[in-house]
C-alpha cells in the first residue's frame, strides 16, 4: 500500500462534493494482507496496549501543561497585584528565577504578553521621572488642541463626560498621572469613515489598505485618510475573545469601514500609548450585545483612562515594543522547538512501524 497507508487510500477513493462517500464495491475491492489468526491476536494486543500507554502519556502532558499554566498565572497575578516595590520586585525575581519552567510553551507567551501590557498602564513597567510634566498639564494641552480643532470644524463638540468614580478605579497609579475619561482625550473621526461593499470592492484596483473592525481586509484605488490613526474596533465577536488586538495603529494613505473607531490625538506617541492602554483592558463592560458585540461611540468614550505624563508615555511604548519583540523572538524558538520534537517524534514511530 505504500507510505500513505489504508487511511489514505480509502479518503483518495471517496466520490461526492458535499458529502463524499465511498461505494461498497470499493471496498470490497480493496486489497489487504491477512496475516494468520494467532498473529492477528498479538497484533490487537500490542495495539491496545500501545494506545494505552499513549494515552497515559497524553494525560500526564496534559496535566503537566495545566500545572504550568496554573502556576504561570498565579505568578503573573502576584506580580500584577504588587502594592509596594519590594512586592512587586521579589515576585518579579521568582518569575525570572523560574523562567525555563514558566515559558516553555507558546501558550504560556501569549499570558506574558497580556502582563506586560497590564504592567505598562500600571506604571510598573519604567520609572518614573520627577522631571516630567504632569498628567495634568498634558490634559491641559488636549483640550486647547481639542477647542481648536472644533473651531476649525474638524471634528464635532461633544458632551462633557462626568468625572471617573472610585469605584471604577482598577488599580492605583502614580501621583504624576490622573484617571480620566477615553473620550476626553481623544479627536474622533467616525464621520469620515465610509463603508466600501465586498462586491464594489472586488472591481476596485488594490492599491490602498482598506481596514476593518480587526485590520486589514482588502485594498481599494482611493484612501480617506493619510495620517496615523489609532483605529478601534467597534463591533465583532474579538471585542469579547481577543483573539487579535482590538486598537491598533494604521499609517500611510488608507480606507476605514464603518466597523472601526477612527481616533486622532496630540501625537502619534499619545496614540501608540493608547493603543496599549485598550489591548490591555478589558472590554465587557463597554460592550453591548450578545449575538452581534459592538462598543459604539459613547461605551468607548466613558472608559476610565490612565493618562501618565506624555514623556513617560514614550519611555512606555519603546519599553512595550521591545518586551514585545523578545516575546515574539521566544514564541517563534518555542514553535520551532514544538516541530522539531514532532518530527522526532514520527521518525521514532516510524522506525517502531518499520522494524
Amino acid at each position: 500500500m505504500g507510505k500513505a497507508g489504508y487511511r489514505q487510500h480509502f479518503l483518495n477513493q471517496g466520490a461526492g462534493g458535499a458529502q463524499p462517500n465511498i461505494s461498497r464495491i470499493k471496498i470490497i475491492n480493496t486489497v489487504a494482507p491477512l496475516p494468520p489468526l494467532e498473529e492477528q491476536r498479538c497484533i490487537v494486543a500490542k495495539v491496545d496496549q500501545l494506545m494505552a500507554l499513549c494515552d497515559e502519556l497524553e494525560a500526564q502532558q496534559q496535566k503537566r501543561q495545566e500545572a504550568r499554566l496554573h502556576l504561570n498565572s498565579a505568578a503573573l497575578d502576584r506580580l500584577l497585584t504588587a502594592h509596594e516595590p519590594d512586592e512587586f520586585a521579589h515576585h518579579w525575581q521568582r518569575i525570572c528565577d523560574n523562567f525555563d519552567l514558566l515559558y516553555d510553551n507558546p501558550e504560556t507567551v501569549g499570558e506574558l504578553r497580556k502582563a506586560i501590557l497590564q504592567l505598562a498602564v500600571q506604571g510598573k513597567l519604567v520609572r518614573q521621572d520627577p522631571n516630567d510634566e504632569p498628567a495634568a498639564v498634558l490634559l491641559g494641552k488636549i483640550k486647547v488642541e481639542k477647542e481648536k480643532l472644533i473651531k476649525e470644524k474638524k471634528i464635532r463638540k461633544s458632551k462633557p463626560l462626568p468625572p471617573v468614580e472610585i469605584d471604577e478605579i482598577r488599580f492605583k497609579i502614580p501621583d504624576s498621572w490622573k484617571w480620566l475619561r477615553f473620550g476626553d482625550v481623544t479627536f474622533n473621526r467616525d464621520g469620515e469613515r465610509i463603508p466600501v461593499s465586498k462586491e464594489e470592492r472586488s472591481t476596485l484596483e488594490k492599491i490602498y489598505d482598506y481596514y476593518g473592525a480587526s485590520g486589514i481586509i482588502d485594498k481599494i484605488d482611493n484612501y480617506l485618510f493619510d495620517k496615523p490613526l489609532l483605529l478601534i474596533g467597534e463591533d465583532g465577536a474579538n471585542l469579547i475573545n481577543r483573539s487579535t488586538p482590538i486598537a491598533f495603529i494604521a499609517k500611510g494613505k488608507y480606507w476605514v469601514n464603518n466597523h472601526a473607531h477612527v481616533l486622532d490625538g496630540i501625537s502619534v506617541d499619545f496614540l501608540r500609548y493608547l493603543e496599549i492602554f485598550i489591548n490591555a483592558t478589558d472590554l465587557t463592560p463597554y460592550v453591548t450585545g450578545t449575538a452581534q458585540p459592538k462598543m459604539n461611540q459613547t461605551k468607548m468614550n466613558s472608559i476610565p483612562l490612565a493618562l501618565p505624563p506624555l514623556e513617560e508615555q514614550r519611555r512606555i511604548v519603546a519599553k512595550v515594543d521591545q518586551l514585545m519583540a523578545l516575546c515574539d523572538d521566544l514564541e517563534s524558538k518555542l514553535k520551532q522547538s514544538q516541530t522539531d520534537g514532532e518530527k522526532l517524534m514520527e521518525s521514532v514511530v516510524h522506525q517502531l512501524v518499520v522494524t
